[in-house]
C-alpha cells in the first residue's frame, strides 16, 4: 500500500468508526481525529492521528485495523494510545510517556494540543485543566524526542 493509499484507508476507517458521534459542543467527533492527523508531518503521524480514538470510541478492533492494511507498528502505537476504562488517566499517560514510542508520544501531544484548543474555545474548564496537566506531564518526554 502506498503512503497515499494508507492515509486514505485510515481516513475511511476513522470516518466509519466515528459516524454519527458528537462531541461536547455538538460537532461531529470526526473533526478531532482529522485535526490530530493533520498535525502530523509524515504518513505514520497522520495515520496514527486519524485512528487514535477508533478502538477506544467504537466497536472497531486492533485486528480489524491490521486486516485493513494498517501496519503493525502503527497498530502497536494505537494500543498504547487506547485508554482502557479500567486504567486511571495518570497511569495511561505514564504508560505512553515511558514507552519510548516516539509515534505514540507525538500523537498524544497532538491530541492534547487539539483538546486544549477546543476546550478553551468551548469554555470546558474541567477538560482544559485535565489536558493542561497532562501536557505538562508529557512535555519533557515530547521534548526529549526532539520535538
Amino acid at each position: 500500500m502506498t503512503d497515499s493509499e494508507l492515509i486514505e484507508e485510515a481516513l475511511e476507517i476513522a470516518m466509519r468508526a466515528h459516524k454519527g458521534q458528537l462531541d461536547l459542543d455538538g460537532k461531529p467527533v470526526i473533526l478531532h481525529p482529522l485535526s490530530v492527523g493533520l498535525m502530523g508531518v509524515n504518513t505514520d503521524e497522520i495515520v496514527a492521528g486519524f485512528l487514535h480514538d477508533v478502538v477506544e470510541d467504537s466497536g472497531y478492533t486492533f485486528e480489524y485495523l491490521l486486516e485493513h492494511g494498517i501496519p503493525t507498528h502503527i497498530v502497536d502505537t494505537l494500543r498504547l494510545l487506547t485508554h482502557a476504562k479500567t486504567e486511571t488517566y495518570d497511569t495511561y499517560l505514564e504508560r505512553i510517556a515511558i514507552s519510548g514510542n516516539r509515534l505514540a508520544i507525538i500523537t498524544k501531544w497532538h491530541d492534547l494540543t487539539h483538546n486544549l484548543e477546543r476546550g478553551i474555545r468551548g469554555n470546558h474548564t474541567k477538560q482544559v485543566a485535565k489536558h493542561t496537566r497532562a501536557q505538562s506531564y508529557l512535555r519533557p518526554y515530547y521534548e526529549a524526542i526532539g520535538q
